[in-house]
């Protein structure tokens, strides 16, 4: 856990939760040649299309885009569950959408955190030139100055309702043959799909009035769809937090129990079925369900207050 952004954060929590659109992490911004970047699942779409606008920093022929499509990692976008870096107290303890980014092939370099890690070092054999600190530095700027300056915050949760989908059958494999019911995870990703297809519309349709002249930029229609957009995040934490992880509030992205720097999906829900195997008694495997109940009202009150059911 980083001390320094999480007494930070803790110290700003209220204002944070009301008034933060999203926080851009860097933490080493490069390492190597292939751009690898992580982000809550709404701002994969403003990442791809940020990327579209930077040059790649090692072919000048193609976007930075082009060359990351190409690099075949898998996933290409990945998520901020771990915490190994600032972005932690962000995403698990106040559940603000945030990106992290960095250009290299491994999560360290050979001279990380040794006196060798300095400017020379770089400017001779991380990045001469220093191209790719340009390129890093161009997509910050160019994402922030559109959560900055955008009259409709950019974010699509269409992406969300993929991965909370994904995220499920692999809960559903791994208490096929329990006592466990997943159905109450399908409803609730169900319901989160059908708000996020009806906000995509609302906003196409606003932004078509704003074009229009029929829509002032201080609509109250516009500052009512920027906050479900922006509140639907706080929505997945819980403030009771993980079972026996209590400032983890976060009940989709966490870090694993046994790991603090390995990213688990459902952490909650993860961390009872590696219970129940371990104990495998009937009360184990309750707690299992209790979890995913839990997890499923969560995913429900985003899809209640992205779809503006609450106002």
């Amino acid at each position: 856990m980083q001390t320094g952004s999480t007494e930070w954060v803790e110290e700003n929590r209220e204002m944070l939760s009301s008034r933060a659109v999203a926080y851009l992490n860097v933490d080493v911004s490069v390492v190597g040649p292939v751009f690898r970047p992580s982000a809550s699942p709404q701002l994969d779409e403003l990442l791809e299309e940020t990327t579209k606008l930077v040059q790649d920093p090692d072919n000048s022929s193609q976007t930075l885009y082009d060359s990351w499509v190409k690099s075949n990692i898998s996933p290409l976008i990945e998520r901020l569950g771990s915490g190994g870096s600032d972005f932690l107290a962000f995403v698990q303890h106040v559940g603000i959408p945030s990106t992290d980014m960095v250009f290299g092939e491994g999560p360290d370099y050979p001279v990380y955190h040794t006196l060798y890690d300095d400017f020379v070092w770089m400017e001779k054999f991380g990045d001469p030139g220093f191209r790719r600190h340009v390129a890093a530095a161009s997509i910050w700027g160019l994402m922030a100055l559109r959560l900055a300056d955008e009259e409709i915050i950019p974010f699509n949760y269409m992406p969300y309702t993929v991965e909370l989908e994904a995220y499920t059958k692999v809960v559903e494999n791994e208490v096929r043959g329990t006592v466990v019911s997943c159905s109450p995870l399908h409803n609730a990703v169900r319901a989160l799909r059908e708000s996020a297809t009806k906000v995509n519309g609302e906003r196409k349709e606003l932004q078509r009035q704003l074009l229009s002249m029929q829509l002032k930029k201080d609509s109250l229609k516009i500052r009512a769809l920027n906050d479900r957009l922006m509140q639907a995040e706080r929505a997945f934490t819980s403030r009771e937090g993980l079972s026996k992880q209590e400032w983890f509030k976060h009940l989709v992205y966490g870090s694993s129990e046994q790991n603090d720097w390995e990213s688990a999906s459902y952490p909650g829900i993860a961390n009872a079925i590696a219970s129940a195997r371990s104990n495998n008694t009937r009360e184990s495997w309750e707690c299992v369900q209790r979890e995913i109940h839990r997890v499923a009202r969560a995913i429900t009150q985003a899809s209640v207050v992205l779809s503006g059911s609450l106002t």
